[in-house]
């Protein structure tokens, strides 16, 4: 009866940490996932204001990768599924088509993209 209660208890704590908010799964309460009707309530001009305003998270480094380079990792920017560059190109584009903002991190940036995105990635949609 013992290990019946402790594996009951195993299961429910494992079903809770899979459905976490912020857990890379889109949904109410994800972080990774910024919506067009949150956008709308940003007074940003640009995707980069926007995001600074609302998940200022995705902007952050992440820390040195190596001793060797120093300069800590920032993440890429995609917009529709191509190659943008770096978090400075966010402050060129308008939020007036934007749709959704995407955080990726580095360890699924680098399973869709490849290597070299040990920063994450931000991936913009539009319409």
């Amino acid at each position: 009866m013992q290990s019946f209660k402790l594996l009951a208890a195993i299961v429910l704590f494992a079903g809770c940490a899979a459905s976490a908010p912020g857990s890379g799964r889109p949904g109410v309460g994800d972080r990774s996932i910024l919506t067009r009707d949150e956008i709308v309530t940003s007074t940003g001009r640009n995707v980069y204001e926007v995001i600074a305003q609302l998940r200022p998270e995705y902007l952050r480094s992440r820390g040195a990768s190596t001793f060797r380079n120093e300069a800590p990792p920032r993440a890429t920017v995609y917009v529709d599924n191509v190659r943008f560059g770096a978090l400075e190109t966010l402050q060129s584009l308008t939020v007036d088509h934007l749709l959704r903002v995407e955080y990726l991190s580095a360890s699924d940036a680098t399973t869709r993209f490849g290597t070299d995105h040990t920063g994450g990635a931000i991936l913009v949609t539009t319409r």
